[in-house]
């Protein structure tokens, strides 16, 4: 049995080992990735594993979300057939504020899928979030009303993005 450098290593029994070694390589295809020559391509394709998913049956969209500073860009499957992003600067985070947006999110059916939680700038907190919702545009009046109505709202944003909307 020192076939095995492991075996000798750890004095595990082989069959141990080879289980071990199973789990292992079962839980490494969690992530894909790849490397992109953006200056030649702009376009950068899904996976084919993206779309046999089984877990994103019923996805009617995918939210792409670019950081501005960092470059990155984030890919969210959706559900619902619409979404928005509201941007908040506010004086301060108080509970008011936090009770404000979730009820906002529970009473309009709002499915959150990023948030930057609060940063700090200068005297100004600025909050970001991104969601997915049905019938957005029937919902629109009635989120700004809402955002509108913060204590402390320095300044405010909600723009609805759509399929096929640009950069």
């Amino acid at each position: 049995m020192s076939n095995s450098r492991w075996y000798e290593d750890t004095n595990t029994p082989i069959t141990q080992l080879h289980y071990y070694r199973l789990e292992a390589i079962c839980v490494a295809g969690l992530t894909k990735g790849m490397i992109a020559d953006v200056h030649k391509k702009r376009e950068i394709s899904l996976p084919v594993d993206f779309f046999k998913n089984s877990e994103l049956e019923g996805m009617k969209a995918a939210m792409v979300i670019y950081f501005e500073r960092s470059g990155e860009i984030r890919l969210i499957p959706m559900m619902k057939e619409g979404g928005a992003r509201v941007r908040l600067e506010v004086e301060k985070v108080n509970p008011a504020l936090m009770q404000t947006m979730t009820q906002l999110f529970k009473h309009h059916d709002l499915k959150v899928l990023f948030t930057t939680g609060f940063c700090f700038e200068e005297n100004r907190c600025i909050y970001e979030v991104y969601f997915s919702a049905d019938n957005i545009r029937n919902k629109e009046t009635d989120i700004r009303r809402t955002i509108e109505s913060i204590p402390g709202l320095y300044e405010s944003e909600f723009e609805i993005l759509e399929i096929g909307q640009e950069w």
